[in-house]
């Protein structure tokens, strides 16, 4: 049995072929060695480096990090990736390691493309499925952003359009767009991330946001707020409160609509 614990080794050898950086193929062959029984301080020998890297890069490849390692080896600016999603790095890591189960060559295609320079926006290809409820309905009931359990107590409430429901979300296509594509009618203007017309809040799961312009760092991380124009999720599972808005906390980012003469939203 080897001395790995949450990686095959197999897997790691699957990849030795993908990579393309010389860093990237001396961390999976030293893990691959101490699989099978080498120690730290040989391999740290072997390969010209300190025993703590060895280490390090042992336990970065063994504690299911595994596609997030590998690309940081690769040169994939994660930071530079995450600024164009308006995503945090955790997510953009998190994102790259949700790749462990698809065959390795796709999975490698990734990281080669982002580790070549392509800073492009973080898309999932699968469908997601978006459950939201409206946020005047959320103070109605007398629920809070910050409650537990938000969610499973509008699902017992018996709501309905367009207060709570789902739909799915197609790779590559905005939570807007999709709720447009069912039937719903949500508020937006410019429908290109520079108006908060249709900003939503996530209370779980993560959503992609390129191209925004107006909301502001601490809307994004602190407050969770995205704009459904744009926004792309990238878990298999959204949920969102609509509506905000129409809150204070955003009016001074509203655009007239274009569905209302008046400049009030539909």
């Amino acid at each position: 049995m080897g001395q790995l614990e949450h990686v095959d080794a197999d897997r790691l050898r699957a990849w030795l072929p993908e990579v393309r950086s010389a860093e990237a193929t001396a961390a999976l062959m030293v893990a691959v060695a101490y699989d099978r029984g080498i120690g730290t301080a040989e391999l740290a020998s072997w390969y010209g480096r300190s025993e703590e890297w060895v280490e390090e890069t042992v336990d970065a490849l063994d504690s299911g990090r595994l596609v997030s390692t590998v690309a940081r080896l690769e040169g994939v600016d994660v930071e530079a990736v995450a600024a164009e999603s308006n995503l945090a790095p955790s997510t953009v890591r998190d994102w790259f390691d949700g790749l462990a189960d698809e065959p390795v060559p796709e999975a490698a295609d990734v990281v080669r493309r982002y580790a070549e320079g392509s800073v492009e926006p973080v898309r999932t290809g699968s469908p997601s499925t978006v459950y939201h409820l409206d946020h005047e309905t959320l103070t109605e009931r007398g629920w809070s952003l910050d409650d537990e359990g938000l969610f499973e107590k509008a699902a017992e409430a018996d709501l309905d359009l367009p207060e709570y429901g789902r739909f799915l979300v197609e790779p590559d296509e905005s939570i807007l767009e999709a709720a447009e594509r069912g039937g719903r009618s949500w508020p937006y203007a410019c429908r290109g991330g520079a108006c908060s017309n249709c900003a939503v809040v996530v209370v779980e799961g993560d959503v992609a946001m390129p191209g925004q312009s107006i909301l502001s760092d601490e809307q994004i991380r602190e407050t969770n707020a995205r704009l459904s124009c744009v926004g792309v999720p990238i878990t298999e599972e959204v949920k969102v409160v609509t509506g905000v808005g129409d809150t204070d906390a955003f009016a001074d980012l509203r655009l007239p609509s274009p569905t209302d003469e008046t400049g009030a939203s539909d």
